[in-house]
């Protein structure tokens, strides 16, 4: 039998306050024969429950290999995939939704690159805001207006976010659906409580966006929408901005 876990993410009463500057810094740490070992520090990473970030490099000289030693048990390598030769993307979501204390100047994890050239290759961060969002735990309160960036190209350069690059969601207290089913088969269903425009996002347990469901509008009722066949097991689904949704698929 099916069963649904619906997770709110409700804004508490505290009143929102803005958070100092996220730092993060992506800084070589080691070369051997066959890899490139980058440590990635953060500084100020508090409430942050989720990102989405993009890097490039010359995918000539080194591949994305892997990452290791993490301190958040969350993250991993499937958090990291390379659609397409010296462009690295990274969707994280920690999925019970609570973030966890991270110390300042502490390594998250190391990214590990196969050497295909002995050259050197800059390993940098897209700079525009757009390449970015982050998901934040509306238990401590803060907005993230701003965060500063160091790799191979730049040192303490600021991205200010836009208001659709952070997610820190007010929300209703009734739930705009219920009774979520997924299939192994890649059947999504839901009962809609009003006619209204939804868009989903599928992540795996890693927080990995597998397909989004582009924004429509659904009808009162019941209502099916069809993705890819998945492998049974546990999944997220994200509605709008405002409700993750924990489902397994039978």
């Amino acid at each position: 039998m099916r069963n649904v876990l619906i997770t709110f993410l409700l804004t508490c009463s505290l009143s929102i306050q803005a958070q100092e500057p996220l730092k993060l810094k992506v800084e070589l740490a080691e070369v051997t024969s066959t890899e490139r070992i980058y440590n990635f520090t953060t500084f100020n990473m508090m409430g942050i429950i989720g990102w989405q970030f993009q890097m490039d490099f010359d995918g000539t000289k080194m591949k994305f290999k892997e990452i290791r030693n993490t301190v958040n048990t969350t993250q991993n390598s499937s958090n990291f995939y390379e659609p397409t030769p010296g462009n690295l993307r990274s969707v994280w979501l920690d999925y019970d939704l609570q973030a966890d204390p991270i110390p300042d100047s502490v390594v998250l994890f190391q990214m590990v690159f196969e050497i295909l050239d002995p050259e050197e290759s800059s390993l940098c961060f897209r700079t525009s805001q757009e390449y970015f969002e982050f998901i934040l735990d509306v238990n401590f309160g803060l907005t993230l207006a701003e965060f500063l960036i160091s790799d191979d190209c730049y040192e303490g350069f600021s991205i200010f976010l836009g208001s659709t690059a952070t997610e820190n969601p007010e929300v209703s207290e009734v739930l705009p659906i219920k009774d979520v089913f997924l299939s192994s088969t890649g059947t999504l269903s839901f009962t809609s409580l009003d006619v209204q425009e939804l868009q989903f996002s599928l992540l795996d347990v890693n927080g990995k966006l597998i397909t989004t469901i582009n924004r429509r509008t659904y009808s009162v009722g019941r209502n099916t929408v069809q993705c890819n066949s998945l492998v049974p097991g546990m999944y997220f689904v994200k509605v709008n901005a405002g409700y993750v949704i924990k489902v397994f698929a039978n």
